[in-house]
């Protein structure tokens, strides 16, 4: 009787494993295949009719999770607490807490793993995971000490951690991490790819090269992904040299190259303009058969884009691209634009759609940027009416300061209002600068002015450049308070310093006629530009103080500053004030003599009527009969003035 019992038992345990195991095995197929419905429906048949069975399957669960439907997946988390599963069930807590990652919905899988009486590593990796993808890297970090008395962290655990520390701010605690490794034994012989990967990953994402390359170095033991992204980091900081180096390196080390390796060179080729080495790296994805890859053709289109004069280069790489995504499309419509062609690129845009493919806000922002042509108005009027048509999600900072930036440099004020008052989360500094600068232009200078209180309550940061907008505005006022206190707010953001605020601060002095606080301004400029001098230069001259911009010219001579055509203009407006014509030929002739810079129309005329000014008509006739362009006698009031003589 006893024999007879337990074998009806042992058939009943199989019976119900065997029910478990297909039914469990349907509602994976279906949750595989995305028919989420029909695995919901065998779940609550197997309920219905064995309750025991559902509710014991923590894999069914797990696969049921993988539909990534939050309405089923929060049924299934309502089920598994109404039995109490996800509590004690560690492979359907981990299932939960992965999806909840995937959703980004942190809160949830934080309560889940809350929950947990004893989490273990997987537990702790899976959470570690949902908050790097919340982007809450200092709660992930903050786990790792939690885990350590209850559990031993995985590879996969310190590879997330290092992930965590991507950036200078937490380089120091992917550094503990590197020791950590260091102190376990982790190291030499015994250091995976995987974690050799991560730790070069976080040293060169941190710019910590030399560490990078000592990780590299570690062992013998590497592989593409490893070279590669040694690669990708020297071409992400812009050292050229350095990336072709390791390269060369690689080859030695007899690894292949792949697609990505080729993609990061041709990416470093593209922000140092080296066409020449672009265009061989081109040959050799024709000779590895490699040529059909899109990331390498994407990055040779952003190379010829930038770099290529020839049309033709641009176009091949484009037709190179058999499926094109909206990474090509953005790319050659750059392209596009940088040659001038504005109506080919809003034909190529049209393209995109036509495709099927979805532009994103980097396109959008890329035509409008490009919008520069008499037409830029209508164009940009064109994409403001497709994003509001297709409720497009990416009125994001970017296309709606590229639309502000647009309207206001069209005098569309209006436009460009309507434009950031819908951006009432997004709105930054680049919204407010591109305001007031369309402000300045239509000599609303007290409207410019107002932008700094919206920035204000609005808790938006000024930089340098919105405060150079800023400057200019105050400088048309007839009062300098307005300038002075912007002075002093720049001290107070450390913003004093910055070239750009210190030629607006000297250009404001010397519209109200503040010379002293002028040269103070330019005295603070640790290495003047030709912009601090023609600044400090233009203002001396525009007070009457003809000698004294004559000698900061010299001053700046002497200190090998390079003049241009605007230090030129003022210097010989301020010899023809002043009577010094022997001087101000001397420095006509040198513009391109000695400095290189060809006279344009307006030297010209400045320097004809220095001298009539002075009666030397016979040396004005000579110049009249060199000029390579035509005089315009309208600026020597008149035909007749040549011949008026001195006044």
């Amino acid at each position: 009787m006893a024999a007879a019992a337990a074998a009806s038992h042992s058939l009943a345990v199989f019976r119900h494993q065997r029910l478990a195991s297909s039914w469990a095995a349907t509602v994976a197929d279906h949750a595989r295949s995305g028919r989420h419905d029909a695995a919901l429906t065998v779940f609550r048949r197997v309920l219905r009719a064995h309750p025991a069975v559902a509710t014991s399957d923590q894999l069914a669960y797990a696969a049921l999770l993988r539909c990534r439907d939050r309405r089923l997946a929060y049924q299934i988390h309502a089920q598994a607490c109404r039995r109490g599963l996800a509590a004690s069930n560690p492979v359907l807590a981990c299932s939960l807490l992965a999806f909840y990652a995937d959703c980004e919905d942190c809160d949830s899988a934080s309560r889940v793993f809350d929950e947990m009486p004893h989490p273990d590593a997987v537990s702790y990796t899976a959470m570690i995971s949902a908050l790097l993808r919340a982007g809450d890297c200092r709660r992930a970090l903050a786990l790792y000490p939690r885990m350590l008395p209850l559990c031993t962290p995985t590879q996969h655990t310190f590879s997330k951690l290092l992930a965590a520390c991507t950036s200078m701010s937490l380089r120091r605690h992917g550094t503990q991490l590197h020791a950590q490794l260091l102190r376990w034994g982790c190291w030499g012989p015994h250091l995976s790819l995987v974690l050799k990967t991560a730790l070069l990953h976080m040293y060169a994402a941190c710019g910590a090269m030399v560490s990078a390359r000592t990780v590299l170095h570690a062992t013998p033991e590497t592989d593409v992904v490893l070279w590669t992204a040694i690669i990708t980091a020297y071409s992400r900081g812009g050292q050229l040299q350095h990336a072709l180096q390791a390269f060369r390196d690689m080859e030695r080390a007899t690894v292949p190259p792949n697609a990505f390796t080729y993609a990061a060179l041709i990416a470093a080729c593209s922000a140092a303009r080296s066409l020449h080495i672009g265009r061989l790296l081109h040959a050799r994805l024709f000779k590895f058969c490699l040529e059909d890859d899109t990331s390498a053709c994407n990055a040779l289109l952003d190379l010829y884009s930038k770099s290529s004069t020839r049309f033709l280069d641009l176009l091949h790489a484009f037709r190179a691209v058999d499926t094109p995504n909206v990474v090509s499309w953005t790319a050659f419509i750059a392209g596009l634009m940088r040659h001038g062609r504005d109506q080919e690129a809003f034909a190529a845009f049209a393209r995109v759609r036509a495709t099927g493919v979805q532009p994103n806000s980097f396109t959008l922002s890329t035509l409008l940027k490009g919008c520069t042509s008499a037409h830029a108005c209508l164009l940009a009027a064109k994409i403001h009416a497709y994003v509001l048509k297709t409720s497009f999600e990416s009125l994001d900072a970017a296309v709606g300061n590229s639309l502000v930036d647009v309207y206001a440099r069209s005098a569309r004020m209006d436009d460009a209002w309507d434009v950031a008052t819908t951006m009432s989360f997004v709105r930054d500094r680049f919204t407010y600068t591109s305001l007031a600068k369309g402000l300045n232009q239509m000599g609303l200078h007290h409207r410019a002015l107002d932008m700094i209180l919206h920035m204000f309550h609005e808790e938006v940061q000024i930089d340098g450049f919105s405060l150079a907008c800023f400057l200019s505005a105050a400088a048309t006022l007839a009062s300098i308070e307005a300038g002075k206190q912007l002075h002093c707010c720049a001290v107070k953001l450390g913003l004093a310093d910055e070239v750009s605020v210190s030629n607006s601060l000297i250009d404001m002095y010397s519209r109200c006629k503040c010379l002293e606080d002028a040269k103070s301004a330019f005295g603070s400029v640790r290495e003047p530009s030709v912009v601090s001098w023609n600044a400090v230069i233009s203002g001396l001259a525009s007070n009457g103080c003809y000698t004294e911009a004559l000698s900061a010219f010299e001053d700046m001579i002497l200190a090998g500053a390079q003049p241009d055509g605007v230090t030129f203009s003022v210097v010989l407006s301020a010899c023809s004030h002043c009577g010094l014509v022997d001087i101000g030929i001397k420095h006509f002739y040198s513009m391109m003599n000695l400095f290189g810079v060809p006279p344009q129309k307006n030297h010209y005329t400045l320097f004809l009527d220095m001298l009539r000014q002075a009666g030397r008509l016979t040396e004005m006739a000579d110049t009249i009969e060199a000029m390579p362009i035509p005089l315009d006698f309208v600026s020597l009031k008149g035909p007749a003035g040549i011949l008026q003589g001195p006044q």
